[in-house]
């Protein structure tokens, strides 16, 4: 029966604690519980509604159940009587008010108290507060009519975190070595990626990327090279919508050629902006032979490099803020490389009714790395929009010896889709002459939704013979060399979908006043069907053609892959290739290859057989693994091709993150923002589904978040240990760009156990007691004749006993039981 008591008294104490928020007290009658001391109980932090023990607490705050910041110290005051809400005692911290989102008006109506340290929202109607001590969480609901900005897709500045200190490294490191039957050996080593400081709102970055070659045998020759391919600073400047950059840069604008310089610029940040104003990304599309490694690189500095399997190959992960051309590698494992350029295009330069954006940089030209040329030159563009039909915009590059000057106008054209148009005329003086000329430009876009058909860019441009780029007058300023004087281009990509197949098409074509045509295109078709008497389901078919015209030469190719799907996560593949190269010899691939993948690992094996002109047959056997890690992705490849060659090769892509709470290991980044997680305490917690896990310092990184975006990160309570409990278990975080952000998750690791109470002269503690640990969390309620189940305690743990509103004695605990028929004596002194 004793046993029976103490389980039933548990329950009601459970019950009691979760009572909820009401606007009147509560007394309760003690002689309705089956215990002989019922002048020993304290029901007292029960009896008020929302009552709070006083005290100081650790506090997420939470308005309208969007987290402000970090975790807070908050003071619980003593109320003086019943009347009293929780707006009069808890100590909501000032420095929040302009987190709030509050209209300037709402703002007016706000108390302050306790020499301005503390904010009463009591007077804004409708307001209300709430303390949940079981999650450390103080949430704070106020009336949408009060907020400023209340779109649930969008977070209004006031509430963008810089993050932290710390420092990271972002890294790619990639190898290969291959052995050729001739004697010959080649090893190929290459490191990229970003490295810095973050200091307050300010990111201070340096991109490096580095180069190791040899071979030995018939050809001996060796080559390296490392270099800081860019060093700058930046900060975010949420009230304006725009950061500034200083060092070495970029001017990647809409209207002119860019170029690279060394100085300061202040722009526009499109991810400020809301999501349908976001800018536009390449896309770099491809099929690769062997496993291949492909290089992207944009004024010669390298933006991208990743390893890929054979066959079509798709990369979405370049910066939007990347503008200009972008020259392609494609290096197979062979050591044959396909090289190709993509001009990205510019959506029509249409701005939202009233609105502006901007981009200012000035500084010193420069070349080839560090390298300055010419002379201080200052470049500008801008754009207003007028209303919602139209906008203008306009642009100048001055400086000594170069100057020049675009005006144009964007106009929606509604259901016919948008366009823009704009004349630049060019000042340039050379070593010999002084050339005026004007380039004309215009940008179409349209999406047809009821045709199914995307025109995503089309651009046609027209230049003076006289017409340069400041760019090109540097270049023949410094080399006295003519450069391409560019005369007509074209760039259109199309895409039409059908219920049962989806068609593509991409053309780029350039002209030029002293050198020779230069044309790429593009052709693909997507479908997918069934065969049902074979038991196959979605069969998937991608047939494309590509034709690349430079310097008088011509490759073409034409593929033909199909994936069929076998059990869960694997395929087979089959593939036909036919190419030919710059001089006429043509050959052709056949290839069969076995996939599959998981979460967090993929896999290729494939079988070739490859036949040409001037070439002998060749039949190829290759495989590609990657997996990825909480610490980093990692992949590796081998190839092997009878009586010619073997090769292996890797690449290792992640990142380190130091900050004053320790260091973690984690997937690249790739010097963007990121959010570290910390379960102070705990390791190996799992967050986001399992993905990331906390080291031993109780830290995970989550790299790659979306700078001006909501990032929530969330404990996979069905993975926790046994011996951990998560008294919070999500989190959000809405960083600045390049931000390292921080989120502490609170945990209890440590055991549970029943355990008597009793004080030092020998009397139990009040029924309803708590039983806290040094950081004010609550561990456990007193039942009958002090035994008390406690979660969360070590050996040795410092246990409080609270009760009248205030602290009462303390104990620890020395051994550890799980059954309520034998338990161990806690003397609380």
């Amino acid at each position: 029966m004793a046993k029976f008591n103490i389980f039933h008294q548990l329950i009601i104490i459970s019950c009691l604690s979760s009572i909820p928020t009401v606007a009147f007290s509560v007394e309760f009658n003690t002689d309705m519980l089956d215990t002989k001391d019922t002048q020993n109980i304290d029901f007292s932090q029960f009896s008020q509604a929302g009552f709070v023990m006083p005290g100081n607490y650790h506090l997420t705050i939470k308005v309208n159940n969007e987290r402000l910041g970090n975790a807070r110290d908050i003071t619980v005051g003593a109320p003086t009587s019943a009347e009293d809400s929780l707006f009069s005692v808890v100590c909501v911290p000032a420095a929040i008010t302009d987190q709030l989102g509050l209209k300037p008006e709402a703002i007016r109506l706000i108390k302050y108290r306790d020499n301005d340290q503390c904010i009463d929202l009591s007077a804004l109607e409708g307001s209300t507060m709430s303390v949940d001590l079981s999650t450390l969480t103080l949430t704070i609901l106020i009336p949408q009519s009060y907020l400023e900005y209340t779109d649930p897709s969008w977070v209004p500045p006031s509430r963008w975190e810089d993050g932290i200190n710390g420092f990271l490294l972002d890294y790619t490191l990639t190898g290969s070595f291959t052995r050729r039957d001739s004697g010959t050996k080649e090893s190929y080593l290459s490191a990229n990626g970003t490295t810095g400081l973050n200091l307050g709102a300010w990111r201070l970055r340096g991109d490096y990327q580095a180069n190791y070659r040899k071979s030995s045998g018939n050809y001996n020759n060796e080559y390296s090279d490392a270099i800081f391919s860019r060093l700058y600073a930046y900060r975010s400047l949420a009230n304006i919508a725009s950061v500034l950059t200083l060092g070495e840069n970029y001017f990647y604008s809409a209207i002119f050629d860019s170029w690279q310089f060394t100085g300061l610029s202040l722009e526009t940040d499109e991810n400020m902006l809301p999501p349908k104003l976001t800018g536009y990304a390449p896309e770099i599309i491809g099929i690769a032979q062997t496993n291949a490694t492909v290089i992207v690189k944009s004024h010669d500095r390298i933006v991208l490099e990743t390893t890929v399997p054979a066959g079509p190959f798709q990369i979405q992960t370049l910066d939007s803020s990347i503008r200009g051309t972008l020259d392609v590698t494609v290096r197979e494992e062979n050591g044959e490389e396909q090289k190709f350029s993509i001009t990205t295009a510019a959506l029509p330069y249409l701005t939202r009714p009233g609105q502006v954006r901007y981009k200012f940089a000035v500084g010193k030209p420069r070349y080839d790395g560090r390298h300055l040329e010419g002379d201080m030159t200052a470049s500008g563009e801008l754009s207003y929009g007028l209303n919602n039909i139209w906008s203008i915009y306009g642009g100048s590059i001055l400086s000594k010896n170069y100057q020049a000057f675009s005006a144009g106008f964007g106009r929606d054209l509604f259901t016919f889709g948008s366009l823009s148009f704009d004349i630049t005329q060019s000042h340039a003086k050379l070593l010999s002459n002084t050339l005026t000329g004007r380039s004309y430009r215009l940008s179409y876009s349209k999406s047809f939704d009821e045709a199914r058909t995307d025109i995503t860019f089309a651009g046609y441009r027209f230049s003076d013979e006289t017409y340069r780029s400041l760019q090109q007058t540097l270049d023949e300023r410094r080399t006295g060399i003519e450069t391409q004087a560019h005369k007509e281009s074209y760039q259109v990509n199309i895409n039409k979908y059908f219920d049962a197949f989806s068609l593509g098409g991409n053309y780029q074509y350039n002209t030029y006043w002293n050198s020779q045509t230069e044309e790429q295109f593009g052709a693909y078709i997507n479908t997918a069907f069934n065969i049902a008497y074979l038991g196959l389901k979605n069969i998937s078919l991608t047939a494309s053609a590509t034709r690349s015209k430079r310097a008088g030469y011509q490759d073409d190719a034409i593929t033909l892959y199909v994936t069929v799907p076998l059990t869960m996560g694997s395929s087979m593949s089959f593939s036909e290739g036919y190419t030919r190269d710059q001089n006429g010899r043509r050959s052709s691939t056949h290839n069969v290859g076995y996939s599959g993948y998981n979460d967090q690992r993929s896999y290729n094996l494939n079988v070739g057989y490859q036949t040409g002109q001037y070439q002998d047959s060749q039949t190829s056997f290759s495989g590609y693994l990657s997996q990825n890690f909480p610490t980093a992705s990692l992949s590796a490849n081998a190839s092997y091709v009878p009586n010619e060659y073997h090769t292996v090769g890797g690449s290792i892509n992640g990142g380190i993150t130091l900050v004053k709470e320790g260091i973690a290991l984690h997937q690249a980044a790739y010097g963007g923002t990121r959010l570290v997680v910390e379960t102070p305490g705990a390791s190996n917690v799992p967050l986001n589904g399992g993905v990331y896990k906390t080291n031993r310092f109780g830290l995970t990184v989550l790299p790659n978040v979306s700078s001006y975006r909501k990032t929530t990160a969330s404990i996979n309570t069905s993975k926790l240990p046994n011996n951990i409990e998560a008294l919070e278990s999500v989190t959000e975080a809405t960083l600045t760009r390049g931000a390292i952000g921080y989120r502490s998750l609170n945990v209890i690791q440590g055991e549970k156990t029943f355990a008597r109470l009793k004080l030092a002269d020998g009397t139990y503690p009040p029924f309803g007691a708590s039983v806290r640990n040094k950081n004010n969390i609550e561990l456990g309620i007193v039942g009958e004749q002090g035994i008390t189940w406690i979660v969360g305690v070590m050996p040795n743990d410092l246990l409080n006993l609270y009760w009248g509103n205030k602290l009462q004695c303390s104990t620890q605990v020395t051994e550890f039981k799980n059954s309520a028929e034998s338990y161990p004596v806690l003397i609380c002194h």
